[in-house]
């Protein structure tokens, strides 16, 4: 008897994960459909790779579109259904676009499946193998609707909402818009709740397709309501500055919807630390420019080196992605992809990397970094601030 398939991922499974496993167990070896899961913590991908073990999303092997090898279009998805020989399947190619909208430009419209799946990512009572169950089982539901190409039934959805806010004692904005949206007969949004309801009903029936729907409310709802209020409320409370027509907001926070909050109320450039140290930047791309956030890039990775005693690495510290000699940092570009503009992260850890190593840099050496790059933001001057940085780790050691 051969034996069973095992398959090793990140934590906080995403939208580009469960899609690359759905495409193995859907048109790969059926022993995939009962491979073993492992979801990997840092380190582990070397034991993993060594062992022959599939990995998707980690390891920088076959099927992992991070590292600069890729041209920032590709993702684990694309090279899973390559590898699979289906990538110019018409309906696996509208999911692939999706999943590149999603992963690498962050894109994630209200009710569709990248925000479903972001729901139950930042949803800390499930577990890893609930969300991949829940995600490869919505996946599974919206490529039903398009394999046989079923007609949307906006009304349908629209009154199963309803309903499931009857039993609310509120109705967020989110849901509101939602279905006010759905009223229009002709509203189209690929990939959202609508379809994944319909996909579910021609498998599954109407009362199977209900409860499933209950599901996914339960977790938009509590993600827009409770989790968004919290961020609200540490938003509230958090350190905030005006530098030049920009809010600056940096301070400490456990809330996965702090930098959504943020931005609601109109931050650019938001700094979060997590209570374990680790640390991520997250800007508002519609009024920053790379000029900006490639020189906070550079400014933290600087700091990390000084702050920690190393020699600096005769690399651009601007570069994107990881640098190897300071591991604390990652800076994730996404590419142009149609008119919407790009996201831009600069991370110390994530939901899906939590054990990259904890930045030293303090909390108030952040927002003083935030506050110098926003003040010279169009008139920075590289060579000045590290002459001044070492200077100033000079004198602090001699002192």
């Amino acid at each position: 008897m051969r034996k069973k398939e095992t398959i090793g991922t990140h934590t906080a499974p995403d939208l580009d994960v469960d899609a690359s496993l759905w495409l193995l167990q859907e048109y790969g070896d059926p022993r995939m459909k009962e491979a073993v899961l492992f979801f990997l913590k840092g380190g582990d991908e070397t034991f993993f790779n060594q062992m022959g073990i599939t990995l998707l999303d980690r390891g920088r092997g076959e099927l992992d579109h991070h590292g600069r090898r890729f041209n920032s279009i590709e993702t684990t998805a694309s090279l899973t259904a390559k590898k699979l020989g289906i990538a110019e399947d018409k309906h696996v190619l509208k999911l692939l676009r999706k999943v590149q909208r999603s992963d690498l430009q962050g894109e994630s419209l209200p009710f569709d499946i990248s925000d479903i799946i972001k729901c139950a990512q930042r949803n800390k009572d499930l577990t890893d193998e609930e969300r991949i169950v829940l995600g490869l089982r919505t996946l599974g539901a919206v490529m039903e609707f398009a394999k046989r190409e079923l007609q949307r039934d906006n009304q349908w959805s629209k009154m199963i909402i309803e309903e499931f806010l009857k039993e609310k004692g509120k109705r967020p904005e989110k849901f509101k818009d939602y279905i006010k949206t759905l009223g229009n007969p002709r509203f189209e949004r690929p990939f959202d709740l609508v379809e994944i309801l319909l996909g579910e009903k021609a498998k599954s029936g109407e009362e199977v397709a209900t409860k499933f729907a209950g599901e996914l409310l339960e977790l938009e709802y509590k993600d827009t309501s409770e989790l968004f209020e919290r961020g609200l409320a540490d938003f509230e409370k958090a350190w905030k500055k005006w530098v030049k027509g920009q809010l600056i907001v940096a301070d400490e926070s456990d809330e996965p919807k702090f930098n959504a909050a943020s931005r609601y109320k109109g931050a650019t450039v938001i700094v979060q630390r997590n209570s374990d140290g680790h640390v991520q930047w997250f800007f508002n791309t519609e009024r920053v420019d790379d000029t900006l956030v490639d020189s906070i890039a550079s400014m933290v990775r600087l700091e990390e080196c000084l702050i920690q005693g190393r020699e600096i690495p005769p690399v651009d510290l601007r570069r994107s992605e990881r640098i190897e000699e300071i591991p604390e940092w990652y800076y994730y570009k996404a590419p142009q992809i149609g008119k919407k503009k790009p996201g831009r992260f600069i991370q110390n850890g994530s939901l899906t990397a939590p054990d990259v190593p904890v930045t030293k840099i303090p909390l108030d050496t952040l927002r003083y970094i935030a506050e110098c790059a926003v003040r010279y933001w169009l008139n920075f001057n590289w060579m000045r601030w590290q002459a001044e940085r070492i200077a100033y780790y000079a004198n602090k050691k001699a002192a």
